[in-house]
């Protein structure tokens, strides 16, 4: 059972990353959907959003096969159970990471009255302050605890106003870059010309009423339902745990009218480019670099700042991603998907499943059943 919400785009996604798990490994679970924990209700196995059931988990969690997903690692979560969350200080440091690309001269970080007292906002503002004190001179925060909307929307005002030329802004949230795009516009500051504004979420209800599209960090919501099937999975299996807290890194930076794009941006996506089409050749990380026209540890170090991984993850993700579509196809022998996907022999394809799947290509192609949630 999934006791998650559906309104908001993060848990959407996090619903379809446990979709996806299920599928891939061809499951027997039958999932539902719930809004609450239904005292007394028959629940064996859950995947429960802690955020908003906090306190109804303490009565169910204990003999039960329990999972918890999250907004921030500060999540309240029961003794014991596993919780799968945004890493907010990676958001954070793939926002500056852009900031820093396209050369502001000023950090700032806005935060609204309303988030104050969210785990996700507070971790995203004490991340702003340690990361952005070590790159900026005295950079600027708006937290205010405004006692009105109209006090927010003028102390609002006066800050911006008061922001220098040439300030990057990062907003706690797209609703709030929304609100900032707008007061920007009644103060006539150009975006991104004057000041840059990069979100957090990749929020598509905000983006169609947004009249410019705005840049945003792409949380990893479907990695961390992925990662809360699997560890689910695995207690069902009864496999010891020993995860207590894992904490899912973004899966990148939409890039829109608020930031400037940049060349790094560019090479990357050049990068992912050349490496889905040439995956199956065997390609090295040294071979990617070369195609986008920069050294190796360059190339490097913009994948680990944007995306949260190497050059090698993206390969050998991709490099699986292939293999698992060829072999639900079932046209191919385990052996023909290997030469074919640029594994250096069967065996080692084995070894990368058993790995990263927890099953080996056979176990794959045949599916597993028996197992219902």
């Amino acid at each position: 059972m999934l006791v998650l919400g559906t309104s908001q785009t993060f848990h959407r996604e996090i619903i379809a990353g446990v979709g996806a798990y299920v599928r891939e490994r061809s499951l027997n679970w039958i999932l539902s959907l719930e809004r609450d924990i239904a005292p007394g209700a028959v629940m064996p196995a859950l995947i429960v959003d802690a955020d908003a059931h906090a306190e109804a988990l303490a009565g169910v969690a204990a003999g039960r096969m329990l999972v918890c997903v999250g907004s921030a690692a500060s999540t309240p979560c029961p003794v014991g159970v596993p919780l799968v969350c945004s890493d907010n200080a990676a958001l954070i440091a793939l926002a500056l990471c852009h900031l820093h690309d396209v050369g502001v001269r000023q950090l700032a970080f806005c935060g609204k009255s309303k988030y104050a007292g969210r785990v996700w906002a507070r971790e995203r503002l004490a991340a702003f302050v340690q990361q952005a004190a070590s790159v900026a001179i005295d950079p600027v925060v708006y937290a205010a605890d405004a006692a009105s909307d109209e006090d927010e929307r003028r102390m609002l005002h006066d800050w911006v106003a008061n922001l220098p030329p040439r300030t990057g802004i990062v907003a706690v949230n797209d609703s709030t870059a929304r609100d900032l795009l707008h007061v920007c516009n009644s103060l006539q500051r150009e975006v991104p010309d004057d000041l840059t504004i990069v979100g957090i979420d990749n929020d598509p209800l905000v983006d169609a009423l947004t009249p410019t599209p705005i840049s945003s960090v792409i949380q990893g919501a479907r990695e961390i339902g992925r990662k809360a099937a699997e560890l689910l999975h695995r207690r069902m299996r009864q496999q010891a745990l020993s995860e207590r807290c894992v904490a899912v890194q973004p899966s990148g930076l939409q890039l829109a009218k608020t930031s400037r794009h940049t060349r790094i941006a560019d090479m990357l996506n050049k990068a992912i480019a050349y490496i889905a089409a040439h995956v199956g050749e065997g390609i090295k990380a040294e071979q990617v670099a070369h195609h986008v026209g920069m050294s190796r540890s360059a190339l490097e170090r913009s994948f680990e700042a944007r995306l949260g991984r190497t050059i090698h993850d993206e390969i050998l993700q991709t490099r699986l991603a292939l293999a698992k579509q060829l072999l639900s196809n079932r046209h191919l022998s385990v052996a023909e998907v290997a030469e074919r996907c640029g594994f250096r022999t069967q065996q080692y394809m084995h070894v990368v499943f058993k790995r990263e799947l927890g099953c080996t290509p056979g176990e794959f192609l045949k599916g597993q059943v028996g197992e219902t949630i």
